[in-house]
């Protein structure tokens, strides 16, 4: 509509982007006024949007504008400001920064800055950067993927640092502290991709440990479903940035209905905690390859506490609640085993990497755990991976199944242990490749990973993280650009 309005005021076009109808109309409004001119184009454009904007005529001087879509302004000791859509870039260039809200219009002066809302000079919270954390470093590991997942140990231990303790076997994190008095009998979790996975994990978790009824929905078409809001009902929004515009839209919706929000992401002052009720921040540090690894087990962590704390409050099996703990407090050394052992995933990847297309076969806990792992392999690999419950073999998967089509089955010592021997048993029939992790040897595969024994709740932890190595040595002898995989953004900011 603005378009075809310039149009007739003979202004011209030479591309389809909507930042050249936004610069035509700042002509079209110009007054004479920089400020001013930029006020009336905020009330004239709709839908999300973050602006920088310079002229010709006002030198030394900025404008930005944001409404949906995220935008942080951050400035160093000699004034120098700086814009990204996330604080992860301005490492190193930036000592402070403010997140921008929707409606805010800044106005940078020579080396000056002033923010308006609603036409009102006001002042927005300025956070230190960690610098600390941002300035990320290889060190001696060949790729950041690597590095990450060799953090994930150390961040399930910060992660319960101060919110758990494991002595008393008690829940003390401060996000808990103003939800004693509430009363959920429901719990939704919201994402995408990989945060989305990690939801699906703890809808298993929410129903067993906690006996609260949950789902999980994928945020980019949760927001055109039919969304009953009450008072008996959490959401859990899942985000490693916690920028995620699809997530950001149903979050803005749901607020405006007076629901009750919850937080799980790695950056705190993100628009998603910013908007939500209650949180936990997931102390994963600055994630820098784009395909997420820790932040995944980061996540799984936080919701594993928030379970705790809702099955704390419904006085559930005292005996179960201190086992999980108990095995909580383990998995950081499960997890360092598979490190120091990992030359076993490195010969299995070896043997696999000349294969084009593979299964991902789990049942029960393990089949988010499937979903995240053929993600992350196809996301490195660039190969061609589906998942299914491996009780869904019959159901069709099986047509596509031929000898060069291996099929990989988390097969730990749980509950399911018996149905999975089963299903390797039927796949072996046919002559096909079975990768099997499990804690038991397994006759029938023709490549087993080890680890530890666990309870059936805790696997997830260390069969996740089996296969992020495994994805990372067969991307690597396939020679792929391991951090930056071809097409694919670290921050999905936009719809």
């Amino acid at each position: 509509m603005l378009k075809k309005e310039l149009e007739e005021k003979w202004y011209q076009f030479y591309g389809e982007t909507d930042s050249e109808v936004i610069a035509n109309l700042l002509d079209d409004l110009r007054t004479g006024d920089f400020a001013e001119t930029v006020d009336l184009l905020v009330n004239k454009i709709r839908g999300a949007y973050a602006l920088l904007i310079v002229s010709k005529r006002n030198p030394g001087e900025m404008m930005a504008v944001k409404l949906g879509s995220p935008l942080v302004f951050a400035y160093d000791t000699a004034n120098n400001f700086y814009f990204s859509s996330d604080k992860q870039a301005l490492s190193g260039y930036a000592d402070k920064l403010i997140y921008l809200d929707d409606g805010d219009i800044l106005h940078i002066k020579g080396k000056n800055y002033q923010i308006k809302a609603n036409w009102i000079h006001i002042s927005r919270k300025i956070e230190e950067m960690d610098i600390d954390s941002l300035e990320a470093s290889k060190g001696n590991y060949k790729h950041f993927m690597l590095k990450e997942i060799s953090e994930q140990p150390a961040i399930i231990k910060r992660i319960c640092k101060g919110r758990v303790n494991f002595v008393d076997k008690t829940m003390n994190a401060e996000a808990f502290h103003g939800m004693h008095d509430e009363h959920f009998k429901k719990i939704i979790f919201v994402g995408c991709g990989t945060s989305y996975n990690a939801g699906v994990l703890w809808t298993y978790f929410m129903e067993d440990l906690a006996g609260l009824e949950s789902s999980a929905f994928i945020a980019s078409e949760y927001e055109y479903q039919h969304i009953h809001v009450d008072d008996e009902t959490l959401f859990v929004f899942i985000s490693q940035s916690g920028e995620t515009a699809d997530s950001i839209s149903v979050l803005k919706l749901l607020k405006s209905r007076w629901a009750h929000t919850f937080w799980v992401v790695n950056v705190v002052w993100s628009t998603i905690s910013h908007l939500t009720d209650y949180g936990l921040f997931t102390r994963a540090g600055a994630e820098i390859w784009v395909a997420s690894t820790k932040a995944f087990t980061a996540q799984v962590t936080c919701v594993l506490l928030l379970a705790l704390f809702l099955w704390q409050k419904r006085w559930l099996s005292k005996a179960k609640y201190d086992k999980v703990l108990t095995e909580l407090e383990r998995i950081p050394a499960m997890i360092d085993d598979i490190l120091d052992s990992s030359e076993q995933i490195q010969h299995v990847a070896e043997k696999i990497v000349k294969y084009k297309d593979f299964f991902f076969l789990w049942r029960h806990f393990q089949v988010p755990v499937a979903r995240e792992s053929s993600l992350k392999f196809k996301e490195i690999t660039y190969l061609h991976s589906e998942f299914y419950p491996s009780g869904e073999l019959k159901h069709g998967p099986l047509a596509l199944v031929d000898e060069n089509y291996p099929t990989v089955l988390f097969t730990p010592n749980d509950l399911l242990f018996d149905k999975n021997i089963s299903s390797i048993q039927e796949i072996k029939a046919r002559k096909w490749i079975v990768v099997t992790v499990s804690d038991k040897e397994i006759a029938d595969a023709d490549y087993t990973i080890k680890i530890w024994t666990t309870i059936d709740e805790m696997y997830p932890f260390v069969t996740a993280v089996v296969w992020q190595l495994l994805s990372y040595y067969t991307a690597d002898l396939l020679g792929r650009e391991i951090d930056k995989p071809r097409n694919l953004a670290k921050s999905v900011t936009v719809k």
